[in-house]
């Protein structure tokens, strides 16, 4: 039996906390926030749970978790000093006391009430909750957190662009209960309810209008130039240069031969020796997912870079959430909002690597477009004035592609009572479910 490690007791004098877990395929955050304002957060490894299972994930999640409670003062997780070895065993132990008010596990992997079922067991045991305060969702649910607050918003329709892509709809309860839940002594339900989902099957079957996808287009981009130029003798049209996007694409990926980008989407490239297929996949979709941002720069150039290391929900059937996955495979790889090829290029070469780069980005957007249509469903039920529009992923902190996908929508007549852009789901989860349980 795995020996527990020493939790303190709550004590009356100690301020109150609740947990926030934001678990992706490549890392967790957890977020500890307490009654008075203090917050920390852990960082730990994978925690989707159907790719690396329960036990894994239940790890994961423990390890952040002490990761955010050694940040805490004393007086909020006082220490004890009963003589035993500091060593820290292979196995985390369990917390051996209810420290948290509340828990809300948003994690890659559960996609309806039979998973979180499943799951629930092995976080109640984890956390030592009870299991009247945890409330498990998919990590993408997370962006509902702030129309927890909103005045006259019924629905939240999530719509996700990052490595992968995925829309949610999410009905905001009534809070009805909570005073019932209080005087019986429970902590009351956060007010979320899942109603629809659209897409987040993975690369093989959809992903349409994410960092992936536009990857994926960029590549094309490069190999259907290298196709004309092999075929110039079928046009009377002289052969042009590789354009200044084409050569930034194939500068990201490490070599100026086209086909060697066949090599890599085959999975059949010498990096990927001694990884078996899943580890394989991942690197690969994760280095054509980076080169979005290659795409970005030049399509939008007025914008910021996008921030690599953002914590960003996990659509199920893809390797991350968020464009950042590659950063673990790259972390030498510095793409400089400013070309060196453009910097001292012809404004004609400028211009001309623009237009490639914004008419892949006008592809990629119509189908991110009809997956937040298709989460409106027949608009009987889910009124979009009484709807808020959240977005998130890594593709969404692009401020060009964000409103490039809602001029769509506004030319479609389509108009949410509210737009939310969500940079930090974890972060926000925490602050709303600190407001709801604290008050």
């Amino acid at each position: 039996m795995t020996t527990r490690l020493p939790t303190p007791p709550p004590s009356p004098n100690m301020p109150q906390l609740v947990l926030c877990a934001d678990g992706g395929g490549s890392k967790v955050c957890v977020i500890i926030r307490s009654s008075d304002g203090i917050e920390v957060r852990g960082i730990a490894g994978p925690c989707n749970i159907q790719s690396v299972g329960f036990q894994a994930a239940s790890q994961s999640l423990l390890l952040a978790t002490y990761r955010a409670l050694s940040q805490l003062p004393n007086l909020y997780i006082p220490l004890e000093n009963n003589g035993e070895s500091s060593k820290i065993p292979t196995k985390l132990p369990d917390l051996n006391v209810p420290v948290f008010q509340y828990a809300w596990l948003g994690l890659a992997g559960i996609q309806n009430d039979s998973d979180a079922n499943a799951f629930a067991g092995y976080a109640i045991n984890a956390l030592a909750l009870n299991p009247d305060r945890i409330k498990l969702s998919n990590d993408v649910n997370l962006l509902a957190a702030p129309a927890i607050s909103l005045q006259g918003i019924e629905h939240v329709v999530a719509v996700v662009a990052g490595t992968g892509t995925i829309g949610r709809t999410i009905r905001v309860s009534p809070k009805i209960s909570e005073n019932a839940d209080r005087r019986k002594g429970k902590s009351p339900s956060l007010p979320l309810e899942d109603v629809g989902i659209a897409r987040g099957w993975g690369y093989l079957l959809c992903d349409e209008g994410s960092a992936f996808w536009i990857g994926r287009l960029a590549i094309r981009s490069v190999l259907a130039f290298a196709d004309r130029q092999y075929s110039s003798s079928l046009y009377s049209s002289p052969n042009t240069g590789l354009s200044l996007f084409h050569q930034d694409i194939l500068r990201y990926f490490g070599t100026s031969n086209p086909s060697e980008l066949i090599n890599l989407a085959s999975i059949c490239d010498d990096s990927f020796k001694g990884l078996n297929v899943g580890e394989a996949t991942a690197k690969r979709n994760a280095l054509i997912a980076g080169s979005a941002r290659v795409v970005l720069k030049w399509a939008f150039p007025e914008d910021q870079p996008i921030n690599p290391t953002s914590g960003l929900p996990t659509p199920p059937g893809s390797t991350d959430g968020d464009v950042d996955v590659d950063s673990e495979l790259n972390n030498d790889l510095d793409i400089e909002m400013e070309s060196e090829l453009g910097a001292s290029a012809p404004l004609e070469e400028i211009e001309k690597a623009h237009n490639e780069a914004k008419k892949l980005i006008r592809k990629a957007i119509e189908p991110l477009v009809e997956l937040t249509l298709e989460c409106l469903g027949d608009l009987t039920v889910v009124k979009m004035e009484r709807t808020a529009l959240v977005l998130g992923g890594g593709l969404m902190m692009s401020p060009g592609y964000r409103n490039l996908l809602l001029s769509r929508l506004a030319k479609l007549a389509v108009e949410f009572g509210k737009v939310i852009l969500v940079e930090d789901a974890a972060k926000e989860g925490a602050e709303a479910l600190s407001n709801f349980v604290f008050g």
